[in-house]
């Protein structure tokens, strides 16, 4: 697999994690460029707004040959086909999610009212297990890359037995072996 960690540097985001951080609408033509097969939505939510962890976590993987597909999952799907190496994270949030100040949460409210969350998972297919660079490994055939606050709280919310959609919108990454 070809690592993108050296493509990721140098589309970091001007000044990210700062006060005064490279806008979107300036950073998005560089980053579309570098990444043509990336759908703008993926870009935003995950390279734009999560830069630093997506070079920390994932840039071993082969980002120049990723392709994306919107797809809609049943609650039941996502819940026992999508797995992670951070299930602890999901779990440790989903039971925050009842804590009073969580519910003050913009996503905790809306994800509550609306019964979905308001952008797509993104999450990996491939045909087998992949060791990780920490250790861990990545299951096969799904494993979440970016959603794990939404994960926790839709299942948090199943859990609970409140309202939810049966329906959820999920990016489907996959990576060609080479």
């Amino acid at each position: 697999m070809i690592r993108s960690d050296r493509l990721l540097y140098e589309l970091e985001p001007d000044g990210f994690g700062g006060r005064h951080c490279e806008p979107w609408e300036k950073w998005q033509p560089k980053a579309s460029q570098a990444l043509p097969n990336f759908p703008e939505d993926v870009l935003k939510q995950w390279l734009f707004r999560h830069w630093k962890g997506v070079l920390c976590n994932w840039g071993w993987l082969d980002f120049q040959s990723m392709r994306f597909e919107l797809e809609s999952w049943t609650s039941e799907q996502i819940q026992s086909q999508i797995h992670t190496p951070h299930q602890d994270i999901v779990d440790k949030l989903s039971r925050r999610m009842t804590n009073p100040v969580f519910q003050r949460s913009w996503l905790v409210r809306q994800m509550q009212e609306t019964g979905t969350w308001p952008q797509a998972p993104i999450v990996l297919r491939y045909d087998r297990d992949i060791p990780m660079t920490n250790g861990k490994t990545l299951k096969a055939p799904y494993n979440l890359l970016e959603g794990h606050h939404r994960m926790a709280y839709l299942n948090k919310i199943i859990e609970q037995g409140a309202y939810h959609q049966e329906q959820h919108k999920i990016w489907i990454v996959s990576i060609p072996l080479h």
